[in-house]
């Protein structure tokens, strides 16, 4: 795959399509592309709340402590900012996509609560 081909992963998390993000990563794509802001699909799942997408991610063992670029946090620091600032803090299940994260053994970021968390997401973490 191209550079650019490689890019469709992260950039469909981003735009939160579970189904192409699924269809790529059973097609054997590399489930840690970085995209934009060298953030990878498992970026924009947590910061999308999209738990279901984060599920299907996490079968294809992706590093779950890779942080992004310009905003230097991994994917769990992304859903617990995400949780209460995301585009779809109403509307995502970052409870669910948190829980998916933590089980998957993604470590707690330092200071989880300077990211400014909804109180749902701030109360479960350990």
């Amino acid at each position: 795959l191209s550079e650019e081909d490689r890019q469709k992963l992260p950039n469909a998390a981003q735009n939160n399509n579970t189904q192409a993000v699924r269809l790529m990563l059973e097609a054997k794509w590399p489930v840690d592309t970085p995209g934009e802001m060298g953030a990878t699909a498992l970026h924009w799942a947590g910061f999308n709340g999209n738990a279901q997408m984060t599920r299907e991610i996490l079968r294809f063992h992706p590093n779950l402590e890779l942080k992004s670029r310009e905003y230097p946090g991994t994917a769990l620091a992304w859903a617990v900012f995400g949780s209460g600032n995301s585009w779809h803090q109403e509307t995502g299940d970052f409870v669910g996509t948190v829980r998916a994260l933590l089980d998957a053994g993604a470590e707690v970021p330092p200071h989880a609560e300077d990211l400014e968390p909804s109180l749902a997401v701030l109360e479960m973490l350990p």
